[in-house]
């Protein structure tokens, strides 16, 4: 009888381990750049951001802009994304202020009494300019 070997078995395929969402690592000295570098080395600067990503420009030691890559050439893309987290700011300041003064509890009702007391103030004002006139 031939000597038989065992077969092999064969392990499942397992899916590659994803790594967990991080938050965005905290900017660091490196990723700041001075007005003066942007004037006088605009080489090396253009090699930052091709390199590292996203530059903080500083003046007087203060942030005053943030110098982005932009890819392919999509500048309009760019701006649609800077001004869409424009947005999402000012919607979380929104919130926040709400939660602050407690208004974010109102139900539909006192939102829509606030809505129509304004309304009515609104146009009893157009109403007084219209007289003065």
């Amino acid at each position: 009888m031939p000597d038989k070997k065992p077969k092999r078995r064969r392990e499942p395929r397992r899916e590659p381990r994803r790594e967990p969402r991080r938050a965005p690592e905290p900017r660091t000295e490196s990723d700041r750049l001075t007005y003066r570098e942007l004037r006088n080395t605009p080489g090396r600067v253009w090699e930052r951001l091709a390199g590292e990503g996203p530059l903080t420009l500083v003046a007087d030691g203060e942030a005053k802009a943030i110098v982005i890559p932009v890819k392919d050439g999509d500048v309009r893309g760019a701006l649609e994304a800077y001004d869409r987290g424009r947005a999402m700011m000012a919607i979380r300041r929104i919130q926040a202020s709400a939660r602050a003064r407690g208004t974010d509890k109102m139900t539909l009702a006192q939102i829509n009494a606030v809505i129509r007391d304004v309304r009515r103030e609104m146009r009893a004002e157009e109403e007084a300019r219209s007289k003065e006139r």
